[in-house]
């Protein structure tokens, strides 16, 4: 059974905005570990002629404030993920720009280069990783124009180990984001599946799900299916309630039948909003003397003078029950015998069980013949 129903919230656009954080939240903590490792690579690479109070200073304020700077940013902004994409973009242009600083030197660069370029891939694909290898190809132009730094290819033991944090820690945190996105996007997912699955007023299965549920159960039926009966119930004079009450109360008075539905079913059972003001129901494993105690409690549950209050009405309940049988070929002759013992339920004056191939009156629970 499902119990969940969907609802629209009035706070949607700061929910839309909560969810946009996520991925800013999610590079926060590798943007922090991966810069804090860049300034090692960077710092043990610096050449002696640049490695002075301005290049230095830059370098500490990029690393260590520019992480929460970005996150600050995408956080007081309107459209959180746009802001983080511009961010990226930064980093590759700092990258490129620290490249050069650094005399292009092979190691280091191709480094914090490929860092930033893992961001850029991981963000927005191709096409933006192209983005960010133009910020860093300008970063690198923009730095050797004012700084007119030369290859530098010399590498010591200390520059080596300055790198190596960055070459293997920071793929691994970059590897949880996106594991972190992935297990985000299957639950979203399921949440979707859900909610094609589900009516958004009462938090049943829709109409479509339940054909689909009836159908494999005739298909590949189970070994309780011959004791399963399928029931279709229809809201006695709704059309009455919406007219004289709203069509808002008509609302709740639909979600108070899909809880007294509810209350009276096993877990193993299924309840449906089927369209409308009628509802479908398959019980599993019954017999035709446990049926008819769901269906009559339904009924006694149902009635006008258990409403709380005015302006609310709980509507009376005509149910057509049909038990398994040899004539069951398919899911849509099942729901066809019901209908017929809706039909008759609804003829015989409504607010009562109607059983094919017996009938049992709701009020007195005595079957008849059909």
């Amino acid at each position: 059974m499902h119990r969940n129903p969907t609802f629209s919230s009035p706070y949607l656009p700061k929910q839309r905005k909560t969810q946009s954080m996520a991925l800013p939240k999610r590079f926060y903590l590798p943007r922090c570990l991966g810069l804090s490792m860049g300034f090692l690579a960077v710092f043990f690479s610096l050449s002696a002629p640049h490695h002075g109070r301005l290049v230095l200073g830059l370098l500490i304020s990029y690393c260590f404030l520019w992480p929460h700077l970005a996150y600050l940013l995408a956080k007081s902004s309107a459209r959180p993920i746009d802001t983080e994409r511009r961010s990226m973009l930064v980093d590759a242009f700092m990258a490129g720009m620290f490249a050069a600083v650094m005399g292009f030197n092979p190691i280091p660069s191709v480094c914090i280069l490929s860092m930033v370029t893992m961001n850029n891939m991981a963000m927005g694909g191709p096409r933006f990783m192209g983005r960010g290898v133009m910020a860093s190809l300008l970063g690198a132009g923009v730095s050797y124009l004012t700084l007119g730094t030369s290859f530098h290819d010399v590498l010591s033991r200390t520059q080596i180990a300055a790198c190596l944090p960055l070459l293997v820690l920071y793929p691994l945190s970059l590897g949880y984001v996106a594991y972190l996105t992935a297990v985000q996007l299957i639950k979203h997912k399921n949440q979707l599946r859900d909610m094609s699955r589900t009516d958004s007023l009462t938090g049943l299965t829709n109409r479509a799900a339940f054909n689909e549920i009836l159908d494999d159960w005739v298909r590949a039926p189970g070994n309780d299916i011959h004791r399963s009966v399928v029931a279709l119930v229809d809201v006695d004079q709704f059309k009455d309630i919406n007219d004289k009450f709203g069509h808002i109360a008509g609302d709740r008075a639909l979600q108070k039948v899909a809880r007294i539905m509810l209350s009276c079913v096993q877990e193993q059972d299924t309840v449906a909003r089927y369209g409308g003001d009628e509802f479908c129901v398959i019980l599993r494993n019954t017999s035709r003397v446990e049926a008819t105690g769901v269906f009559e409690r339904m009924c006694a549950l149902a009635r006008p003078d258990a409403a709380v209050r005015e302006g609310e009405p709980i509507p009376t309940l005509s149910i057509g029950v049909a038990m398994y049988s040899s004539r069951v070929r398919t899911s849509a002759m099942w729901i066809h015998m019901a209908d017929e013992a809706m039909y008759e339920a609804k003829k015989g004056g409504r607010n009562q069980v109607f059983f094919l191939p017996d009938t049992v009156s709701a009020s007195t629970g005595v079957f008849q013949s059909a």
